[in-house]
């Protein structure tokens, strides 16, 4: 009798143990455990002004919805368009304050405000810039290889591309004498713009031209300062790597219209705006590596070991309707070297 109470014993248990697991793989799905909530990262977006920074983030949030980011899923945005010091510092800690996960700045001061505001943190907020002319120069990164800061980004190469305006020039206007350069004034101390004056300075003295800056020290001095560039005092027109000057691109596009200058501004989006040619970045593509990168840090990389990159395309552009605008016949020859071709 023992004997038989043990077997069953053991047979209910083998019995018991098989339910058990049977129940376990068959399970209805309802009580499974629940899925982690999905991860949202927050990014804070300054830019000092309009105009080109707005292509750039454009391309920045479609290439980042490329990459799986859904805005108002997984991601959302809080951009901002500023001017002033003031604005710009207070912006930056706003994200500071609101504890975004990646700071993407448009030009030098709103990157060095992005800066400033992040290094009392202990574990300072990772910052991407998508234009920006030195990033040394500025003190944001130690190196463009190895920035080891909480930095890295996309330089816009807009200083150094600065004598190209007035070469473009002087194949437009054969022997022209004078060029006129509105520019952030010297106490505003843009090191962007200090940068592409000095090397506007070297360019036109080695050959041969007188150029005329026209400081300006706020956003809404733009329009009074273009009125005073007339064909009186300039031949031609240029700008270098200068956020303020971009806000009221329009006053001084509308100026050199109305004086009949040719205006040799820096990419396609100012050329779409009315002046007559521009060579620089193709702002487009600078966004979507800065996207590029910014994935990489949400995945883990840090910034100060991201290589700081330049753009991967340049681009000349002219308008041939501001062309038609201003009485200017362009060379065959620099017709065939744009990239791209405004009007007919």
């Amino acid at each position: 009798m023992r004997k038989i109470t043990l077997s069953m014993a053991v047979l209910l248990v083998l019995a018991a143990g098989f339910f058990v697991v049977t129940w376990i793989q068959n399970r209805p799905t309802t009580l499974s455990t629940p899925s982690a909530p999905l991860r949202v990262y927050h990014i804070g977006v300054l830019s000092r002004g309009h105009g080109s920074y707005e292509v750039a983030i454009r391309g920045f949030q479609d290439q980042m919805r490329e990459l799986g980011y859904i805005e108002g899923q997984n991601v959302t945005y809080d951009v901002r368009y500023v001017s002033t010091k003031e604005e710009l510092d207070q912006t930056a800690q706003d994200f500071v304050n609101a504890g975004v996960d990646i700071i993407g700045t448009y030009s030098t001061p709103a990157t060095q405000a992005a800066y400033q505001a992040t290094q009392k943190m202990l574990n300072p907020i990772p910052i991407v810039f998508g234009s920006l002319s030195d990033p040394i120069a500025a003190g944001v990164v130690k190196s463009i290889e190895q920035p080891d800061t909480n930095v890295t980004g996309v330089t816009s190469l807009a200083s150094d591309l600065t004598p190209k305006r007035i070469e473009l020039l002087t194949r437009i206007v054969p022997g022209i004498k004078k060029i006129a350069m509105p520019r952030s004034a010297v106490e505003l101390n843009d090191i962007a713009v200090n940068r592409s004056a000095a090397l506007a300075e070297q360019t036109a003295k080695k050959l041969g031209i007188e150029l005329v800056f026209f400081p300006v020290r706020t956003k809404e001095e733009n329009a009074s300062n273009a009125a005073s560039i007339t064909a009186q005092k300039a031949q031609g027109m240029i700008v270098g790597g200068d956020s303020l000057v971009w806000g009221g691109l329009g006053d001084y596009v509308n100026q050199a219209i109305k004086e009949k200058i040719p205006f040799s501004a820096f990419d396609t989006d100012q050329v779409k705006r009315g002046a007559l040619v521009g060579f620089g970045p193709d702002y487009t593509v600078m966004g979507q590596q800065v996207a590029v990168m910014s994935d990489k840090i949400i995945k883990g990389k840090k910034p100060g070991n991201i290589p700081v990159e330049t753009p991967r395309k340049l681009l000349l552009t002219i308008n041939l309707d501001t062309a038609r605008a201003i009485g200017i016949t362009l060379d065959p020859e620099l017709l065939k070297e744009a990239e791209v071709i405004i009007g007919k």
